[in-house]
């Protein structure tokens, strides 16, 4: 026994010693490889970001400046770069366009601002600023501006500029979340035009924001912006980055402890991107090399163990057997022997790989319920408005999966001024969701509602089988959490139930319930709660209001002044009681608050400017009513029209003009285009444009929209509407209505019967 395991050890050693040399050279191998292919790597990761995210922002700035030389060719461009003076109509016109043009490319994560500097405003999808205003919204330093015009003047290899293209450094910016690129539109016969391209820093470089290895910089001769800074850019590899040459590669410089990986804009020649990392040390190569080698060459050296005892066991077989077979014939003791023998499986990057792909597609469905939210508020808007066939919204609502909002339909109207300015104090906090988390709240559980912003004052929600009666509470509850949680003073008015062809009466009445609240002491107002107050406050012709709205939009002041006399004298030729006289200044109240609306401002902003001047009207004696009438109109006349000048409209606004003074007439796309000396094409394809619908259609509508007003009056025949709004045959007056109402005009009578 003692010979057989002596030999056994020494056969034991040998193999041992074989398995540490075949491990040792293994692992060496092993860890040369691993150094070489982990270096590459490295470098090759580092190239591959700043390749990518330099692919995205150029892609981006290729978008932003595709739309700036798209936008420089639209008419009303055109137009405003050819005016002398600043229109305000020709504004209006580049203002519409410019809100038009980028309304697809909200997500992109950047915005196109217009102006000529020589009129001292800019034109911004918001609204129009002055220049030096404008720069301290955008947080620009107004030496960035001179700093363009200096360089305007001189070559084009100047610093910061390529093609009259200008990047704003950061030392020019209040701001480091946005990058302003302006941008000079030269035209041999137009006056030049500027752009500024505000582009959101995270949406530039998206991935940037996610890496946790180094410093992206976006630099021309100075730094445009950062991301991370974990690693500050040296100042003395500045002069390096500027000698780098443009020749499409990505260039590597070593600085200290650090890796410059510098690669050029392909859409801005000067800008380059700049990505810094530590430099990866022969060490810390080792050291993460170590980490991964070490576990392999344990078990190789392990499994190498257990081969050499296998080994030697087999080789000692013939001898031990024999020795074995002695022994137990001396003592009868057999011996056996057990080996076990264990498998590991590792599935960490099977299980980060399903994380990331249920991310992408998290994200995904979250970019898809975005846009089903945009279609539905298109359809339902188009709904309401009535620009869209009966028959294509009932299609669309079926793709959508909302065929209930077809019949039984309730709307609420809620608005208040101080919504509008929600958007500027919170600018994160959106309020369709607020009120729709509010409705949830509601013990009756409301699940069929849609709610659809109209304008920054108003919002409507269409709720499916709830009626006006059951949404009393659910307003007063939305109006009392939002006056106690934003303090924010807001109204409601609930229409009846209508069907989907009906949403258009349904708005209506949802706008004629509003001109109450001046009155009513109650903040939720139903066709029902409403009948009393009809009888109190002292009406005069819309027709009369919708003059002098007209007159002051169009800078009439003695038109303006003359009709509002007519009124004044009007009514003191009549025996007012206390409670009549206060419900006539509540209507000539009301009346110049639309004439403030309709110039983009409100009765809020003019009693702060000009404090104390409503309270006074409401508390004059009926004998000085007329001459304070008059003082208060013409300060809200003003008000209304400054910064701005009655000058000559475009092309498009005088036609839509036009067609809304004849459309009662048997009016044809010739005469429009004779009397303004135009071919009939040109005045097709502007309309369609503006319009999004042909020509014939916009008029049958416009036919349409006015019988339904004669047969509410219920003083006309069919025969009489059809040649009051222009159609000389009767038969084509029926076809017509039932084209775009979807009953005829006698079914349509019936029903308001």
């Amino acid at each position: 026994m003692k010979i057989r395991r002596k030999f056994m050890y020494k056969v034991l050693s040998l193999f041992l010693i074989i398995v540490l040399f075949y491990t040792a050279a293994v692992s060496s191998i092993i860890l040369y490889k691993s150094h070489q292919l982990s270096d590459t790597q490295y470098k090759n990761s580092q190239q591959l970001f700043i390749q990518q995210n330099s692919i995205y922002a150029d892609f981006i700035l290729k978008t932003a400046l595709s739309f700036v030389y798209k936008t420089a060719t639209l008419q009303s461009v055109i137009d405003y770069r050819y005016s002398n003076d600043t229109n305000p109509i020709l504004v209006t016109g580049v203002y519409n366009d410019l809100r038009d043009q980028l309304e697809g490319f909200g997500q992109i994560g950047f915005n196109i601002n217009v102006t000529k500097l020589t009129d001292n405003i800019v034109i911004t999808p918001g609204g129009t600023f002055r220049t030096g205003e404008y720069l301290k919204e955008m947080g620009i330093h107004k030496e960035a501006l001179d700093y363009f015009k200096q360089l305007d003047g001189e070559s084009d290899e100047k610093p910061f500029q390529a093609s009259k293209t200008y990047v704003v450094p950061q030392t020019m910016m209040d701001s480091s979340n946005k990058i302003v690129i302006i941008h000079k539109a030269i035209n041999s016969v137009l006056p030049p035009l500027y752009f500024f391209i505000v582009v959101d820093r995270r949406s530039l470089l998206p991935e940037a924001a996610d890496t946790s290895e180094g410093s992206l910089y976006l630099y021309t001769d100075d730094i445009v912006t950062a991301f991370i800074q974990k690693e500050r850019l040296d100042p003395e590899i500045r002069s390096k980055i500027n000698a780098v040459e443009n020749d499409k590669n990505i260039h590597d410089i070593n600085a200290g402890s650090t890796v410059n990986y510098i690669y050029y804009s392909e859409i801005i020649p000067n800008l380059k991107f700049v990505y810094v990392v530590k430099a990866f040390s022969f060490n810390a190569i080792m050291k993460e090399i170590w980490k991964t080698v070490f576990l392999p060459s344990l078990l190789l050296l392990l499994l190498g163990a257990l081969l050499a005892y296998f080994a030697a066991r087999s080789s000692y077989k013939p001898i031990g057997q024999l020795l074995h077979y002695l022994q137990s014939q001396r003592d009868n003791e057999p011996t056996e022997h057990t080996y076990d023998d264990t498998k590991t499986h590792e599935i960490a990057f099977i299980r980060s790989r399903i994380e990331q792909i249920y991310m992408v597609n998290h994200t995904l469905q979250h970019r898809l319920n975005d846009s089903y939210v945009h279609l539905k508020e298109d359809l339902f808007r188009k709904a309401l408005y009535g620009i869209a066939s009966e028959e294509v919204v009932r299609h669309n609502l079926s793709i959508l999966g909302m065929e209930r909002f077809q019949d039984e339909l309730t709307l609420m109207l809620i608005e208040g001024e101080s919504m509008g300015t929600l958007e500027t104090s919170m600018s994160h906090f959106n309020l369709t969701l607020y009120i729709a988390a509010i409705i949830q709240t509601f013990e009756e559980h409301y699940e069929d509602f849609f709610i659809l912003p109209l304008d920054k004052t108003k919002l409507c929600v269409i709720f499916h089988s709830s009626s006006s009666d059951a949404l009393m509470s659910v307003a007063h509850g939305i109006i009392n959490k939002i006056q106690n949680d934003l303090s924010l003073e807001l109204s409601a008015s609930i229409s009846q139930t209508y069907r989907l062809e009906e949403l258009t009466l349904a708005l209506h009445e949802l706008l004629h319930l509003s001109s109450y609240h001046y009155v009513a002491s109650d903040k939720v107002l139903t066709s029902e709660n409403v009948k009393d107050l009809e009888e109190l406050i002292l009406h005069y012709p819309i027709e009369l209001e919708t003059n002098l709205i007209h007159y002051v939009n169009t800078n009439e002041m003695d038109k303006a002044n003359e009709l509002l006399l007519h009124l004044l004298q009007d009514r003191a030729n009549r025996s007012l009681s206390p409670s009549e006289f206060t419900n006539l200044k509540h209507s000539i109240l009301n009346t110049f608050k639309r004439c403030l609306n309709s110039n983009g401002k409100t009765l809020n902003q003019f009693a702060i400017e000009y404090a104390n001047m409503v309270d006074e009207f409401m508390a004059v004696s009926a004998s000085k009513f007329k001459e304070k009438t008059l003082t208060l109109f013409e300060m809200i006349f003003i008000f209304s029209t400054k910064d701005r000048f009655s000058l000559e409209s475009s092309m498009a606004s005088q036609i839509f003009i036009y067609i809304h003074q004849h459309f009662d007439k048997d009016l044809s796309l010739s005469e429009i285009a004779e009397h303004f000396n135009l071919s009939d094409s040109y005045v097709s394809k502007l309309l369609k444009n503006a319009l999004d619908i042909n020509f014939k259609q916009y008029v049958n509508t416009l036919k349409v929209n006015r019988a339904k007003e004669l047969f509410k009056q219920g003083n006309y025949k069919v025969q009489e509407v059809a040649s009051l709004v222009g159609c000389n045959n009767t038969n084509t007056f029926i076809r017509i209505f039932k084209q775009f109402a979807g009953v005829s005009p006698g079914e349509y009578l019936k029903s308001l019967n």
